[in-house]
């Protein structure tokens, strides 16, 4: 019971003092007592004191550590909002600044924390990408470089996400052609990709289901555009674990082709092989 109550008298003391400090007009006072409480990274107190020192010491040497301070103290407190608000006007007034590479870099986390899961709306997403990548244009050596770079791979892994889930969704509910074109897009976007073997796999299905499901005057065509996915597919992905099935498509694909080879296709080829 007396800990209790010494605890009580000593968190009221210091919240006695730190009001004291708040409502002062000694700007010395109140910037010493800002940076000691940053130091102990307690920024909810330190915030509010830098803010109130950012006109008092506007156009003087302390001008950008006052902003700069009062800037990370809302990424200290995980309020990134008001974080990259505050970095990025950091950022564009304080250019020469030794603390400019820091803040660009904390500009980025913020951003990056105010991402949501790839199923969501991905505008933060597409900022935190153009932060990143401002960060490490500007400071390609910085000590940086290693986790803004692996935070980007995970951002962009994001996007790619959604548009292979959202081009996916068209060969779920059987719309093939749509799936075809909104896959293809998939691919020219994020060449690279984690998801461009299963990407190219579901082109393919989604051209032979296509073909398959098409009327008899169609099949024809459709299916030798599924046997040109096949080879592109193959030709990439020779060891994959889908190629069984591409195969079997393949083959059934072929198999059709050549039954209903129309009289001028066997003409075209009876005169090749005489040449």
């Amino acid at each position: 019971y007396i800990i209790l109550i010494l605890i009580g008298v000593t968190a009221f003391g210091a919240c006695g003092t730190y009001n004291k400090v708040y409502k002062s007009q000694d700007n010395e006072l109140k910037y010493k007592a800002a940076l000691a409480y940053f130091e102990k990274k307690d920024y909810g107190h330190a915030t509010p004191l830098f803010e109130q020192l950012i006109t008092p010491f506007a156009n003087t040497k302390r001008d950008d550590t006052v902003n700069f301070y009062q800037a990370k103290g809302y990424w200290g407190q995980k309020d990134f909002y008001n974080g990259a608000y505050y970095l990025d006007r950091f950022c564009r007034t304080f250019g020469r600044s030794p603390f400019v590479e820091e803040a660009y870099y904390l500009r980025a986390l913020c951003h990056y924390e105010n991402t949501y899961r790839y199923e969501l709306d991905q505008a933060n997403t597409i900022t935190a990408i153009g932060s990143f990548n401002e960060m490490l244009m500007r400071y390609p050596n910085s000590k940086y470089v290693k986790e803004a770079e692996t935070h980007l791979d995970e951002l962009n892994d994001r996007l790619e996400f959604k548009s292979f889930y959202a081009a996916k969704l068209y060969y779920q509910i059987d719309d093939y052609r749509s799936a075809v074109t909104a896959l293809r897009n998939s691919v020219a976007d994020y060449p690279d990709g984690k998801l461009k073997e299963e990407s190219m796999f579901l082109i393919l299905k989604s051209s032979y289901l296509f073909a398959k499901n098409s009327i008899h005057a169609r099949r024809q065509e459709r299916y030798i555009a599924a046997i040109d996915e096949y080879y592109n597919f193959a030709s990439e992905y020779p060891q994959s674990k889908y190629i069984k099935d591409a195969e079997s498509m393949y083959n059934d694909a072929l198999k059709y082709v050549e039954r209903n080879k129309s009289k001028e296709d066997l003409q075209l080829e009876a005169t090749q092989d005489s040449n």
